[in-house]
């Protein structure tokens, strides 16, 4: 069991000296993930991508890369303060959500019934990342920072822990949890969806910054105690579990998502139909546009235009399409058996 000891080392990466990204001599390849992710034309593309509230008018509310960052300030403060490798969290936190699709959770629903098949946002992460990236090459990420993406999510499961798995898995996790419970009710009220903050947030804070370190400071108790990461027990943990019920009670689960539901409907029969696509999974394409593309979509759709190839020249996404056209993408698959066998490649103490 890896306990609170920082991982030291990784199993290594999918391809060896052959691949073309280069590092710096003797750096911490969980540093250069960062460094990769950071570079990454996904990672670009959160900047559109819908948080909660899909194209605010307000920029102060939070799209999928503000959270991004915000995750990786709390990951990075978990590990410091619990000794954990701090590069690893950052990397996790960095790539986690590179595969969200359009409108976020909705949007990956509406995938899952297209396509008939579960999709999955950590696993399509995954995906992108080995085999969408650089032309179809992938970004050659540790595979610790790829299993740890996949692990920041896990349904129904989401709160519990492996602590078989290395602990900077749980650390991201949870960083991820705490980070958006507490914007997107910043947010809703923010955007007048909410009228008012429940009586069990002010319990754990007068404001955002307050409650946040006071579950953070609670996990960090809970985690010494045990001697692993876990944060599941007492006042603070049941009360921050009230506030997550209350946003997908209040929030998430009431939210009209139907436009949008509607266009995205037709921008997929788009990809699915029009032949200049063919050889091309729709699903993956459409997981691949950002809100803004299919919401500029849906106003040729408005105006009565039917949709054409050259619609989406100006797209993020149209460079990526003769890397993944005529290429069979498993968007349910991590493709994370080559790490099996892989030789320990030790790179010293952070």
């Amino acid at each position: 069991m890896p306990g609170l000891e920082p991982l030291r080392a990784t199993k290594g990466r999918r391809y060896g000296s052959e691949y073309s990204y280069v590092d710096l001599p003797n750096s911490n390849p969980f540093s250069s993930d960062n460094t990769r992710l950071g570079d990454s034309k996904a990672t670009r593309r959160l900047m559109d991508k819908t948080q909660v509230f899909c194209d605010p008018e307000n920029s102060n509310i939070r799209n999928r890369a503000t959270h991004t960052g915000e995750v990786y300030g709390v990951a990075t403060s978990i590990a410091d303060q619990l000794g954990l490798n701090i590069e690893l969290c950052r990397a996790i936190a960095k790539g986690h959500d590179i595969g969200h699709t359009p409108y976020g959770h909705e949007g990956e629903q509406l995938l899952s019934g297209f396509g008939g098949k579960p999709f999955k946002h950590n696993v399509f992460s995954i995906v992108v990342a080995q085999h969408i990236e650089r032309q179809g090459w992938g970004l050659n990420l540790s595979f610790e920072t790829l299993e740890g993406i996949l692990h920041h999510a896990r349904g129904d499961r989401e709160l519990t822990v492996n602590s078989t798995l290395p602990a900077e898995y749980a650390a991201a996790m949870f960083a991820d949890k705490i980070a958006y419970t507490f914007a997107d009710l910043n947010d809703a009220v923010r955007s007048s969806y909410l009228k008012k903050e429940p009586d069990v947030a002010r319990a754990l804070g007068k404001v955002q910054r307050d409650r946040q370190l006071t579950v953070i400071s609670a996990l960090l108790a809970e985690s010494r105690a045990k001697g692993y990461v876990d944060f599941s027990e007492g006042p603070v943990f049941q009360r921050f579990n009230e506030l997550r019920q209350f946003m997908k009670d209040e929030v998430y689960h009431k939210m009209n998502w139907d436009l949008q539901k509607a266009a995205l409907s037709q921008v997929y029969d788009f990809f699915k139909n029009d032949p200049d696509f063919e050889g091309v999974d729709a699903v993956v394409a459409v997981a691949l546009l950002t809100d803004r593309d299919v919401n500029t979509l849906a106003i040729h759709l408005l105006h009565g235009r039917l949709l054409k190839a050259e619609d989406i020249h100006n797209f993020g996404m149209h460079e990526i399409l003769p890397y993944i056209k005529g290429k069979d993408i498993d968007y349910t698959n991590p493709d994370l058996e080559w790490g099996k066998e892989r030789i320990p490649m030790p790179f010293g103490k952070n």
